[in-house]
């Protein structure tokens, strides 16, 4: 149990805690997990507590609650293994300490089980913060009396503590897959990208239709479940948490059996998995070719890209943002009768709103924040090219404004169109983003180098769990607050003070961010 234990705790921090560039700074590792907690369970708590109260709304009065644990359920499921399979992928089966761990004196199985186990206390997480607010909606809601006793909150932990045993197990083997697919094909970033995009596409349909779904669910939601029959063991789940024992217990055994399979069976095979994705993925095929001449500029933003685009874990995260924007442009263009409709009640203020949106999209969009750390123990080769500093740090937050100014100027454009902007307001829209977008690059670029991770197991740890992202998403949130406080206290004196006090807040921001890149930027790249 003790070495169980132990590397436990080793497979956890390559998940969360992975240690900084820095040795010795706790305070930073903690900083980084706790982050992350935060990130995963505000989510959940977000999905649950928005859809829980929609889905309550439609089912209380027909007594079928029910429905929304299953819904819920289903939310856990999918938003764990869309955290965990890509994950899986670089920690169970990629991680850069396998080789050592390996060679330890404890069994493959053993070792198997502890990073399925560190899976799972994420995938725990997620579910927790799923299923156990859909209880409290359930029971501030209901008409029949649901959560009104201790055992059906007894039941509601035991579904909590067992669906991500399954979802774990489900995430193993597709991460499984994916590194089996990316050691054998070339292009196993083009897969993984249109895996990605399909359930993004998959996401915005359930999201547009939302309103539709729930009305359905009013009408017939008898129906509705007995159309769930594919999904059998969620509707054990379902009935278990509303009373029924002998079904919970079922749905626990269909969540604990195959997360024990995947242990013991991949367990007896993990040393060689891991090596022959190993061996695989470190041939290398050599061919002569005409090389192109290009300047130094030029070759690292080529660079910038192919990390960017050749990466899913990078790309998803860090450029879902500027996807966002270009569906908000489109859909306010597609759909402006009815966003007009839904905004057409006296004095909505329509232009601080559409900045809020941009600004907020752009927020999820740390791409230079990451940029350092990726590097890891190859930034040396760029330190030691005959270029100075400032050049690498300018072309790698120069290289997140070639991607979010364009669709910064699509979406502002296509939204001012929507809403019937005078030219002055959308051009304040436009300037209003366009600095918040210059500020979040040069702001990412700072907490790269601030908060590096040049030592992480692999490419999750910066993209997802690091300081540096974390801190280039959030704190841009809280200016974006400010400014709207900001636009309240000029609208109490003045309109043109209202539109002046954000944009100035903004061009404030930008202007230290720079002066500060430019001055201590070098200084910093070159103590790292």
């Amino acid at each position: 149990m003790k070495k169980f234990l132990t590397l436990l705790k080793v497979s956890i921090q390559s998940m969360l805690l992975s240690s900084t560039n820095s040795r010795g700074r706790s305070r930073k590792k903690a900083a980084t997990g706790l982050g992350a907690v935060v990130v995963i369970a505000g989510l959940g708590l977000y999905l649950s507590g928005f859809y829980s109260y929609m889905l309550m709304q439609a089912l209380a009065p027909s007594h079928m609650e029910i429905l929304v644990f299953i819904f819920m359920g289903m939310a856990a499921l999918v938003g764990g293994l869309l955290f965990t399979t890509f994950a899986v992928k670089g920690v169970v089966f990629g991680g850069k300490d396998n080789d050592l761990l390996l060679s330890m004196p404890v069994s493959s199985t053993l070792l198997m089980a502890s990073r399925v186990t560190a899976i799972y206390l994420e995938n725990l997480l997620f579910s927790a913060f799923v299923l156990l607010p859909a209880g409290v909606v359930c029971t501030m809601l209901t008409q029949s009396g649901v959560g009104h006793s201790l055992l059906f909150w007894v039941r509601l932990v035991i579904a909590a503590l067992t669906l991500p045993l399954l979802d774990t197990a489900l995430s193993v083997l597709l991460g499984a897959l994916v590194a089996f697919l990316s050691a054998r094909v070339s292009k196993g970033a083009l897969g993984q990208n249109i895996v990605m995009g399909l359930f993004l596409v998959a996401v915005f349909y359930l999201s547009f239709n939302l309103n539709g779904m729930l009305g359905s669910l009013a009408a017939n939601p008898a129906g509705v479940k007995d159309a769930l029959s594919w999904a059998a063991p969620l509707l054990w789940m379902g009935e278990g948490i509303m009373g029924d024992w002998g079904l919970l217990l079922a749905f626990a055994a269909c969540c604990v059996i195959p997360f024990a399979l995947v242990v013991f069976g991949l367990g007896r095979v993990y040393r060689q998995a891991v090596t022959a994705f190993a061996a695989r993925s470190a041939q290398s095929n050599y061919k002569l070719s005409a090389q192109s001449a290009s300047s130094q500029k030029k070759a690292l933003l080529r660079k910038e890209a192919q990390r960017f685009f050749g990466t899913p874990m990078y790309f998803w995260n860090a450029g879902l943002g500027l996807i966002m924007l270009l569906a908000a442009g489109a859909a306010s263009l597609v759909m402006r009768e009815k966003l007009l409709a839904f905004v057409g009640m006296e004095d909505f203020p329509l232009l601080p709103m559409a900045a809020a949106v941009i600004c907020f999209c752009l927020c999820t969009c740390p791409i230079a924040a990451p940029s350092v750390s990726l590097e890891g123990k190859y930034l040396w080769i760029l330190r030691e090219a005959p270029m100075p500093g400032s050049t690498l740090l300018w072309v790698k937050a120069g290289f997140q404004l070639l991607l979010t100014l364009p669709c910064t100027v699509i979406a502002g454009a296509c939204i001012s169109i929507a809403l019937g902007f005078q030219l002055w307001q959308g051009a304040a829209l436009l300037i209003t983003a366009l600095l918040f977008a210059v500020g979040h690059a040069m702001f990412g670029m700072l907490m790269g180098l601030t908060f590096p991770k040049l030592d992480a197991v692999n490419e999750t740890v910066v993209i997802k769990q690091s300081l540096a992202v974390t801190l280039a998403m959030f704190v841009p949130m809280a200016a974006l607050a400010a400014a709207g406080g900001l636009y309240w206290l000029g609208s109490q004196t003045a309109g043109w003070a209202a539109l002046a006090l954000p944009i100035l807040l903004f061009a404030l921001l930008t202007a230290v961010c720079a002066a500060v890149l430019s001055k201590r930027g070098p200084v910093m790249l070159q103590a790292l």
